[in-house]
C-alpha cells in the first residue's frame, strides 16, 4: 500500500482486490465457502460479503482468514496479482508431500538445470551423487522419504499393520 492518505476509490479498489484474492486463494485450496467460514469462525454470509468486497474485515478477521488459508498475514495482503507465477502451487506441492529442506533444494537444482537460459549442462561438472537410503548399511538409491524401495515398502507395510491393530 502506498504511504499517505488515500481517497475512497483507492481504498475501495484495495478492498475489492483483497476480496478477489481471498476468493481465489480459497478456491485454489479447494474450500467451499461453508468450509472456509467454519475455519475462520465467521458466518457463511459474512464470508460471501468479504469475497465480494462488500465488507471490510477487521484485523482479527484478517488473522483468522490468513490462518484458514494457511498463509502469513503479509501474503494475504500483497497487492500483486493472485495468480503470480504459481508460487502457491509450488508451496502446496512441497507441503502436501512433506518435502524436507534437502528435498526442496534438490528440486531447485533440477529446476535450475531445466530452465537455464539455453545453456547446455556443463561437460566438466561432475554428476551429482544420487541420494542413498537412510537405513544403516544400505547404500541403494532412494525411492521416497529417504529410503530405498525395499525399506520404504517395509515401513509402509509396518505402518499399515500397526494402524490395523489400533
Amino acid at each position: 500500500m502506498s504511504p499517505g492518505p488515500s481517497d475512497a476509490s483507492t481504498t475501495s479498489g484495495h478492498l475489492h482486490g483483497l476480496a478477489r484474492r481471498i476468493r481465489a486463494l480459497r478456491e485454489r485450496r479447494g474450500l467451499t465457502q461453508e468450509d472456509f467460514a467454519v475455519r475462520c469462525g465467521i458466518s457463511v454470509s459474512f464470508a460471501s460479503l468479504l469475497e465480494r468486497g462488500e465488507r471490510s474485515p477487521s484485523y482479527e478477521t484478517l488473522l483468522q482468514v490468513a490462518a484458514a488459508l494457511a498463509l502469513p498475514l503479509w501474503e494475504l495482503l500483497r497487492l500483486e496479482d493472485v495468480d503470480d507465477a504459481g508460487v502457491h502451487r509450488l508451496e502446496d506441492f512441497a507441503r502436501a508431500r512433506r518435502l524436507s529442506r534437502k528435498d526442496v533444494d534438490r528440486l531447485l537444482e533440477v529446476a535450475q538445470v531445466m530452465f537455464a537460459a539455453g545453456a547446455p549442462p556443463s561437460v566438466e561438472a561432475p554428476a551429482p551423487e544420487p541420494a542413498r537410503c537412510g537405513e544403516p548399511d544400505c547404500q541403494r538409491p532412494v525411492l521416497a522419504r529417504g529410503l530405498c524401495t525395499a525399506h520404504y515398502h517395509r515401513a509402509r507395510r509396518r505402518k499399515v499393520a500397526e494402524s490395523g491393530r489400533g
